[in-house]
Parts: structure tokens; sequence; C-alpha cells
């Protein structure tokens, strides 16, 4: 591929729209030569029709997009000129703002051609707007509002704060500190108390005990209150807002009138009135209650236990069944019949009568109260209504604890109680139970790349479909962050539940707009059922359906088969295996060498894992790293192999007395933060190279700027960074360029293309231009016959691997390979027979 045509290739493969016009001597008007794909992507328009025609014969709605190609540069013909900005419209009608760069270059007619390089900044006009938008309310607002940074220099203030405090508010700006806003408001008035004592009284305003009280009411003259909230954001900024809280203090003022006045009223109503809590200890009663119990009222006190205050009401003669039978009357028997009566009339001297009304409210209190019976009616609904309220707080209460705040699902509690409901109905009725357990795909990068609202409106969303899908006596709850259960009572349609779980993988795979973008997710279902699962243990066995169709590759349903039980078990004896050798040390590196393609001579070790099993022999990693992965594992063996392959390779050399260099398989968990700091450490005492291979069908479009930082860090201690088995998942190009790695190693099976027909080897070329193109190396892997080395290394390979040259090998096998084999690789001829 020539400079034209990489520097083409360049052109398209920018994420960013390109165009590109010719301007022939003399002409006005630029004819269109070039738009790249993403050109056409962003504003809509198709480039084959555009490009070969002059701009101003295209349509308007066209011709806009390329206004920027047409700007004046003049006779000296300017090699760039600065970025300006345009409002550009799509051809669905869409309104874009963008930031264009152009500049020029001469052309061999002696005309010019422009290149316009445009950005999208639609985003960050929004963001500007919306800035403004806030200052204007803040503005607007009439209570003081200020922000100060973590140094009290003044960062932001809205009109009001500045009046507040100055008579001249348009000095306070943007950076004066704290102290001369204050000296400032002592001087025109603000703050009496401070004169006399400035310096002393800014020192206490200042000082971190009072910025760290979060409220502060201050009355001021003329009965005027204002409350200060102060805040601190988490950049350290100080956030106040001054509340003018006058009439807030007065109706506080007024409410404890009133409840004064109440409590006047309650003592001054001539019957005696009482409440009594769960322990029968006296909470609460009036003077007429006291005058009715007691000689001398203070004798009553609350705390009082119901059978001390009869006693003194016995011996203080006020109760006129007790006289001669106190013994009997104060007995537990007694006073408990007393207390079950809810109604009690009595009669009292004068043709005199009272009811006694008696009520245990929801929490528990016994209120007792004695009341003329014209009164009764009025007294009874209230009553009433206060146990209304009562039992409608415990409901409420009850849906609470029972539903999710977030979806209005139920909860797992309220799950356990409807599967208790439903295994008694199948009990009487017949019919079996399904249970479908629902997860949902790429939530959690949902909520890492575009924030917990946009999660929460996922699953409000994902609530609805699953409620709009299920019958009215089907039970559905969400159990965990994005997971969910749904329990079917089946009677006849023994279907349903698959045909049901279909619909949901259906329903749950639609995509939703949220703030203008489009979230794409999915869901796995796992099914279980009676007969075949037994009830008992229904819902643990659609949980491993779901684990098995997440491991199957998400988006699926599986159904619970009885064989799954005994894959989790082995699964589980693996599990338990792969501790107990990470313990015994049973994983042991082996080594590949790799070869320059064109001397044969060993450049480098690729380090691989092997399991030294006790009694299954050496295993390969396809046995045992899936469940490692699943049990974060995989980070911790390949620690274990980089540490043992660095204290072995300290010694061993090439026979050119050069150090080896050493590539590592690395999982995506050991690249942490903390990780990092480990490897800086070990790696101090190797002379060599170590390079880290990342598998290509890892998600490097998806990963966060976190994992992209890591990288950064990696590369700062001197280690190179490859992408291993290139071609066989679905990182791009751009992807590459994202991670920007030092070598490509190309899949064994696309190796093996390379003599297999011209499409394989087309195929193999392209990537190896690919890795030319990014002035990287390329090595193949499974590299097997003399024919494969030859082409693959005439296509550009630097370095080869596989079992032409060497199996994996123990280190003591590697030693003995190195001292023995050197030779007869030098003699290999390697990139003899070029490609057909």
């Amino acid at each position: 591929m020539n400079i034209e045509g990489l520097q083409l290739q360049f052109l398209n493969a920018s994420s960013d729209p390109i165009a590109a016009g010719h301007f022939s001597p003399d002409a006005e008007s630029p004819q269109i030569i070039f738009l790249n794909a993403s050109f056409s992507e962003t504003f809509g328009y198709c480039a084959d029709e555009i490009i070969g025609k002059v701009s101003k014969t295209l349509p308007q709605k066209v011709r806009q997009c390329l206004t920027p190609l047409t700007g004046d540069f003049g006779p000296e013909l300017k090699a760039a000129c600065s970025p300006q900005e345009f409002q550009l419209s799509t051809a669905d009608g869409r309104t874009l703002w963008t930031s264009v760069s152009t500049f020029s270059v001469p052309a061999e007619d002696g005309g010019h051609i422009v290149f316009a390089t445009y950005r999208d900044v639609t985003a960050l006009k929004k963001a500007e707007a919306s800035y403004h938008r806030l200052s204007s309310a803040l503005n607007a607002y009439p209570d003081p509002i200020v922000i100060y940074d973590g140094d009290l220099n003044l960062v932001f203030r809205n009109e009001g704060y500045a009046i507040s405090m100055s008579d001249t508010p348009e000095q306070l700006v943007e950076g004066v500190h704290l102290s001369d806003v204050l000296r400032m408001a002592i001087k025109h008035g603000r703050y009496p108390a401070a004169v006399g004592r400035e310096e002393e009284w800014m020192a206490e305003i200042q000082s971190p005990a009072h910025l760290g009280r979060k409220a502060e009411d201050v009355e001021l003259k003329g009965d005027i209150h204002h409350r200060l909230l102060r805040s601190r954001s988490a950049n350290g900024d100080y956030v106040v807002i001054r509340l003018d809280s006058t009439e807030l203090v007065r109706q506080k003022r007024q409410a404890e009138e009133t409840q004064a006045r109440l409590l006047a009223a309650l003592n001054a109503y001539p019957a005696p009135f009482v409440i009594y809590d769960t322990n029968d200890c006296l909470v609460v009663c009036n003077d007429a209650y006291r005058a009715s119990m007691a000689n001398d009222p203070a004798d009553i006190e609350a705390g009082m236990h119901r059978t001390e205050v009869a006693r003194i009401a016995i011996r203080a003669g006020k109760v006129a069944k007790a006289i001669g039978r106190e013994e009997e009357w104060m007995s537990d028997e007694h006073l408990e019949a007393e207390v079950a009566k809810p109604v009690q009339d009595l009669e009292l001297p004068g043709d005199v009568h009272h009811r006694l009304l008696r009520s245990r409210v929801e929490n528990g209190d016994l209120v007792i109260l004695r009341i003329d019976t014209t009164e009764l009616v009025r007294q009874r609904r209230a009553l009433e209504d206060y146990s209304k309220r009562l039992e409608q707080a415990n409901q409420d209460i009850t849906h609470m604890a029972l539903h999710d705040d977030l979806t209005g699902l139920g909860n797992r509690r309220f799950l356990s109680l409807k599967f208790d409901e439903m295994i008694k109905t199948r009990s009487l009725k017949g019919g079996e139970i399904a249970a479908l357990h629902i997860d949902l795909d790429r939530f959690k990068q949902i909520n890492d790349t575009m924030g917990h609202p946009a999660g929460d409106e996922v699953l409000l969303e994902i609530s609805k479909r699953i409620r709009s899908r299920i019958g009215p006596w089907d039970v559905v709850a969400r159990i965990g962050g994005d997971e969910f259960i749904v329990l079917l009572h089946v009677h006849q349609d023994i279907e349903r539940p698959v045909s049901l779980a279909n619909s949901l993988l259906d329903d749950l795979s639609r995509p939703m707009q949220f703030d203008g973008k489009e979230i794409r997710f999915g869901a796995s279902v796992g099914l279980a059922g009676t007969p075949l699962a037994h009830v008992d243990e229904l819902l643990t066995n659609s949980d491993i359906a779901l684990y098995k169709a997440k491991r199957q590759g998400r988006g699926r349903l599986v159904v619970f088969d009885r064989s799954d039980l005994e894959d989790l078990r082995r699964t589980k004896v693996l599990a338990d295996e792969i501790l107990r050798a990470i313990e015994s040390n049973e994983f042991e590196p082996f080594y590949q060498p790799q070869v320059d393609a064109k001397t044969g001579q060993i450049v480098g070790i690729e380090t691989l894992v092997r399991w030294r099993h006790p009694t299954r022999g050496t295993l390969t990693p396809d046995a045992f790293l899936p469940v490692a992965t699943d049990l974060n594992l995989a980070g911790e063996i390949d620690r274990l192999v980089f540490d043992t392959t660095l204290e072995l390779f300290q010694k061993i050399a090439t026979p050119a007395g050069l150090p080896l260099s050493l590539s590592f398989n690395v999982s995506e968990n050991r690249i942490n933060n903390s990780a990092i700091a480990e490897i800086g450490k070990n790696i101090r005492t190797y002379p060599g190279q170590i390079c880290f291979e990342l598998l290509e069908t890892t998600f490097l479009e998806e990963q966060k700027e976190d994992f992209f930082d890591q990288l950064d860090q990696l590369r700062a201690l001197g280690i190179a960074i490859e992408v291993d088995d290139f071609g066989s998942g679905r990182a791009s190009v751009v992807a590459l360029q994202r991670i920007t790695p030092d070598r490509l190693k190309i899949d064994r099976r696309l190796s093996a293309l390379a003599v297999e027909g011209t499409s394989g080897l087309r195929l193999v070329r392209s990537i190896i231009e690919i890795g030319q193109a990014m002035e990287i190396g390329v090595t193949a892997e499974g590299v097997e016959t003399q024919e494969q080395a030859d082409i693959l290394a005439q296509l550009g390979c630097d370095q080869l691997q596989g079992y032409l040259f060497a199996r994996p090998m123990p280190f003591a096998d590697l030693v003995l390979f190195l001292q023995t084999q050197e030779a007869r690789l030098q003699q290999r001829k390697v990139g003899s027979r070029a490609p057909a």
C-alpha cells in the first residue's frame, strides 16, 4: 500500500467528518473530491451523490453542510485557519453545532485543495446554555446564595448575596477572599456586632468549627430571622444559602403556643383522661384524672405503673367499689378483667351518668376516657378516626416492607409469602408451579457509563414490560439490582411458561430512549417448573438455569434439567480443586519460544499456564480457566505464573547474551491499580522486555476510561502491550488505536489460512498490513509447517511461534532447548518461499 493509500485509509478511519474541495484557478466554487464515511454518517448524505460535483450545483441542504469549504482563503492560500463554529442541518432535519478547522494546499493545476474537519460541539453548546440558565435562575432567586472554594475564595454569588453584603455589589467578583467580603460587609454596616472587634469576629466566622456548622439561626432586629444553610460539595467548595425564616419562626412559635393551648384545654376538660402504654405505665393524663385518683394531684406522675396509680386511688377513697375489698380489687385477675371491658357505664351520686371508655390502640397504648354520656358520639368518632389512621399507617408500613421502593414490585419477602400461598393452592387445586428467573444483560455497563438515573429508568421500563406480559394471578418480584422472578400457577396450558419466557426475551431486548439517547439491553432467563423440579428447590433450580443461560452467551432461555445439577456439582468440585491447587502451588508455567522470522533466532518466550493435577495429569487452561474466571481467581493464577517466571529467568539469556523478552497472558482483573503497583516492584530486577498479552475477544470498545489509564500505567513501567488472537473477536481498528498496542498476534486459525487459498492469504495479508500501518510488530501464532513459516514471513510477520519451532515446555526442558536447539533454528530457512 502506497503513502497516498495509507493517507486515504487514515482519513476514512477518522471518527470526525472530513470533506475536501478542489478550487481550479479562478474558480468561485470548489469541486467536492472527498468525503469520509463519518461525514455521511453524521450529516446523512450519500458521498457518491456529492463527490465529483461543484458545490454550487448541489441542493441547498447539502451545500450548507459544505459552507466551510467555500471560505475566502485569499491569495496567500493560508495553510490553516482557526476553527470556526457553524450551525448546520442534517438530512433528517436535526441541527448540529460544529467546530470546523480548515486548511488549504496547492493543487497541481495551480488551484488549491481545501480540507475541512468537523467536530460536533452541540453538547458543549447545550452545556453552556444550561450554565447560563442556571446562573440566571440563581440570580433571580431572592435569597442570598454563595459558593466559596476550599481556600475561601469566591466562586459564585447571586445578586441577592452581593446586595446583602455590600453597598457596592459589583466589587464582589470571582476570586475575592471571604475575609475581604466580610470586611466590606462590616464597612457597609451589615454586621453591627462586629464593630470594634473586626479581626476577632472575622476569625470566628472563618474558623473550621464555625464553617462546619450545617445550619445556623440568626435573629436580627425587628423580629427578623434568617437561617444559614452550609454544605460542602464533593470538590471541597462551601455552599451557603441564607433563607428568610422569619415566617417559619413565627409559625413555630404559633404552633408551640397552640400546643400549649391544647394542653391547657385538655387540663381544663372536666372529665378525666389518661393514656397508658403497652407496659401499663402512665404516659399522659389531665388534671381531672389526677384529681379523680388522688387527694394530692402531685402524687400522680408520668411513668407510674397502673397498679401503683390504683393503690393511690384506693388509699384516697376514690374507688367506691374497692372499699372493704381492697386486696380482691387489686388482684391481677380483677384489674385485667376491668381493663378488658372496652365500655363501662358508671352511675354516680346525684344521678350523674358517665361512660368509661377503654381503648387499646395499634401501638399498644391503653387510652381511658371518662365522659358525659351526652358527648359519647363525638368522642367515639374521634377515637375511631384515630384508630383508622393508625391502621392505615400500619398498612402503609406493611406495603413498604414487602415492596421495592423504585419499581413498586414485590421484594424477596413478598415473593416468599406469595410462593407459600401458591404451594398451598397447588396442594388444594392441583396444577404445577413454574419460576422464571430473569437477569438483565449489560445493566452494570449502563449504570457505569450513563449513570444511576438511566439505570433506574431501565428498571422501571423493564418492570412495566414484565407486568404487561403476565396475568392477574401471576407473581412478579424484584429480588436484586437487576434480577426479577415470575411465578406461574399452571393448570392446562403447560406450554405457557416457555411461551412467556420467549415473549419476555423478545420484549426485554427492545431498546429504549433516555435523555435523547438510545439504551440497549437484553435479558437471560432461567426456567424451572414442577414436577421436574421439587417445589422446595424450584427457585434454586431456576437460578441454576439462569447461570447456565448466561454462561452460554446471554440473551438466552435455558430450561432446568436434572443434568444441570450434575454440571453444577462438577463445577463445584472443580472450583474446590482450583482453590486447593493455588494453595498447593500446582499451577506451573510452561514456555514456548518465539523466533525472528528472518534469522530464526529465538527472540522471546511466551509464558503459558498448566495445571499439574494430581490425578488427571497436566491440564491446559481450557479445562479450568472459565471456572477460575467465575471465581475471580484468574488474576491470582496470573500472578503466581508471573512471579515464578521472573524468579526463574533472572539468569537466562539468548546465545547472544541478551535477556529474553517474556510475554504473559493476563486477565482483565489482573490489570488494576493495586496489582500494577506490585508488578512495578517485581519487574525492577529483570533486565529484559516484559510484555502483557490481552485477548482480542475482550470488548475493547466498551471498556471504561479507567482501563486505558491502567494500560498507560503499565507502559510507564516499561511493559509492552500485545493483542493476542487478533482476528478472532470483535475488536475494531478504532479499538486498536485506543489501546495503541506494541504488537499484534495473529490467531493460530488465521495462520493456517495462509496456505489454504487466495482468500485466506488476502485475509492474513490485510491483518499484517494493519500492524504495518500502525508501525507495530506482528507475530503469527500456531505455525506448524515450513510452508506456513515461509509465507507468513514473506507477508511481513517479523516473529513466528508454533509447534514447528517448539511446543510449550516446562522450565527445565526450556533450558535444555535453549542450549541445544538454537543452532538448528538458525539453520532453518525461514521466508524462502513467496506466497502464491
